[in-house]
């Protein structure tokens, strides 16, 4: 069984890859983007920096 800390990591880094897909989607859509695509593209950047949050946790622990 693998560690629940890398574990964590690879799931944190896979919402990563998905969200900076999205974001590229986002960014090369040209003018014709949805009305709801500016607040999709802010929950985006909301949940980046709530996974960011959480890798500081779980390396917290290695300063003490």
């Amino acid at each position: 069984m693998q560690n629940p800390v890398k574990e964590r990591i690879a799931k944190l880094r896979d919402e990563i890859a998905q969200i900076s897909e999205a974001n590229r989607l986002h960014l090369h859509g040209g003018k014709k983007k949805p009305q709801g695509a500016a607040g999709d593209h802010e929950r985006r950047l909301q949940r980046l920096q709530e996974i960011l949050d959480e890798l500081v946790a779980l390396t917290d622990w290695k300063k003490l």
